[in-house]
């Protein structure tokens, strides 16, 4: 015997419900995934990311409440970014450009520096900046890689920069 109730399961209210979250880097890739996954948790999205064509198709599906396009490793422009920003906002993603592979012998020292702002100075920028937006119990979200994990030709400077950020990220409390 059972007994059919014609009630539906009690549905969890959405994690994100009403929360503000930004993303930089948030026209493809993890950022967008993140964004979609935080967007269909009842969060409302400000994205931000170099390319303003995937940018714009991004807010189109996901119904963002703003967008910027620019490149934030220029940090006057992240300054900019987040001088604008209203606040307060309750969590800030940052996403980065792929690695720079090079065995160290044939390292251009231009690529490795703009790898470094991107995936070391780029995160420290954004927690200055963002320090005065970010309300209460909100959370920065820096997204690293595997690089430092393992060995081999090439992965020098990756493997340096990835294991730098956590160190970096542990030892920048409220100052």
């Amino acid at each position: 015997m059972s007994i059919a109730t014609g009630t539906s399961p009690i549905q969890p209210e959405p994690a994100l419900l009403g929360q503000i979250v930004v993303v930089i880097g948030g026209s493809a890739g993890i950022g967008l995934e993140t964004a979609r996954r935080a967007r269909a948790e009842g969060a409302k999205l400000i994205l931000a990311a170099r390319n303003p064509e995937r940018l714009e198709g991004a807010s189109r599906e996901l119904g963002t409440l703003s967008t910027a396009a620019f490149d934030a490793t220029d940090f006057d422009q992240l300054k900019k970014f987040f001088d604008e920003l209203p606040a307060p906002i309750d969590h800030v993603l940052v996403t980065g450009p792929g690695p720079y592979y090079s065995p160290l012998a044939e390292l251009d020292i231009e690529k490795a520096r703009r790898d470094v702002e991107a995936h070391l100075m780029l995160p420290l920028q954004v927690a200055r900046y963002a320090a005065k937006k970010v309300r209460p119990g909100g959370t920065l979200l820096f997204m690293s890689g595997t690089g430092g994990r393992s060995t081999a030709p090439g992965l020098a400077l990756m493997s340096a920069l990835t294991a730098a950020l956590p160190a970096m990220t542990k030892n920048s409390h409220s100052s």
